[in-house]
């Protein structure tokens, strides 16, 4: 039996690498076309330069949106197949230290929010109103504080998030 995300993940490989691929032939021979002259090529090559040179630049498009998707798949996995053993809330407060304009912060949010489900309500606090936070974490954010420890500091790695997680007893 295969995991369909694994599948999905191959879709997007294959589809991506095709799609670029594809473009980059297009590209190519209406590259080599105008350098040199190539002859045999259809006629409706000749009477569609400007289409050819678009359609390979889209194809080249999407190939790189797609194997983007690719790796952001692979880097943040599929948010809603994923669960604990047991369920409920875990903690009893979550903190997120940030600073307008990180792009880490965000990212963190993003995963904590993505697992909102088992945690409770995520509290935000902007260092930089405070200069105390400032001094205490400096460039250091975003850093996230579980029932008052701190647990990750930077980046969120979500398997270490999800190992947090299944490691902790759900409150009753």
């Amino acid at each position: 039996m295969t995991d369909p995300d694994i599948s999905h993940l191959s879709r997007l490989q294959i589809a991506g690498t095709g799609s670029l691929l594809l473009g980059m032939a297009l590209l190519a021979l209406n590259a080599i076309e105008e350098a040199s002259g190539l002859s045999g090529m259809p006629r409706f090559w000749y009477h569609n330069r400007v289409f050819w040179w678009g359609l390979g630049a889209t194809f080249v498009g999407v190939g790189t949106w797609l194997l983007g998707r690719l790796k952001q798949a692979e880097e943040y996995g599929p948010p809603d197949r994923w669960r604990p053993s047991l369920p409920g809330i875990r903690f009893k407060s979550v903190l997120l230290y940030t600073r307008v304009g990180c792009h880490l912060c965000d990212d963190a949010r993003e995963i904590l929010e993505r697992h909102q489900r088992w945690l409770p309500r995520i509290v935000e606090a902007d260092i930089d109103t405070d200069p105390r936070l400032v001094e205490r974490y400096g460039t250091c954010v975003p850093v996230v504080v579980l029932d008052g420890k701190v647990r990750f500091r930077g980046r969120v790695p979500v398997e270490l998030l999800r190992r947090l997680i299944e490691g902790t007893s759900a409150l009753e």
